[in-house]
């Protein structure tokens, strides 16, 4: 009987030992964060309405430049020639979310400014996007400097 009693605490021990070292995890996480998965830079096409009429820029490039996990600066491609130029507009602190290849992000009315040939240009731009199943999506709206209508651009881009 002792030698049974001696058998039981063995074991005992040994399968607290094992539960002991099993049940921490010394593993990370292995998600990435939304705004890491959608940071880079974008070529494509730019379909832009002003006013009702369409034009469309062939190779523009959209930058996403992750700022933490769940926000990126979105850098809208410049176009246009002449006195339908519009440069380079940034829009920093857009929030991301998502998960597992599908993310969507929104700003709505990010007011700023941009020096263009020595003088300073106000704009507002309000935008939207996914990107889902490799493909990035953004529809945004600009109003630029003095001018009384927005210019609408949809841009989509195989990642």
């Amino acid at each position: 009987m002792k030698k049974f009693k001696t058998m039981m605490a063995m074991m005992l021990a040994l399968v607290s030992m094992c539960v002991a070292f099993s049940s921490c995890s010394s593993e990370e996480d292995d998600t990435v964060a939304a705004a890491k998965e959608i940071a880079g830079s974008y070529t494509s096409s730019l379909d832009m309405t002003v006013m009702g009429e369409a034009s469309t820029y062939e190779n523009v490039t959209m930058k996403i430049e992750a700022v933490d996990d769940a926000t990126v600066k979105v850098t809208l491609p410049a176009c246009g020639e002449g006195m339908m130029a519009l440069p380079a507009l940034e829009v920093p602190a857009v929030k991301v979310s998502g998960s597992n290849g599908a993310y969507a992000f929104s700003q709505e009315n990010y007011a700023g400014t941009v020096t263009v040939n020595g003088a300073e240009k106000k704009y507002t731009v309000t935008l939207q996007g996914t990107l889902k199943d490799k493909t990035l999506t953004v529809n945004y709206s600009v109003q630029y400097g003095k001018m009384p209508m927005p210019m609408i651009g949809k841009f989509v881009c195989t990642k």
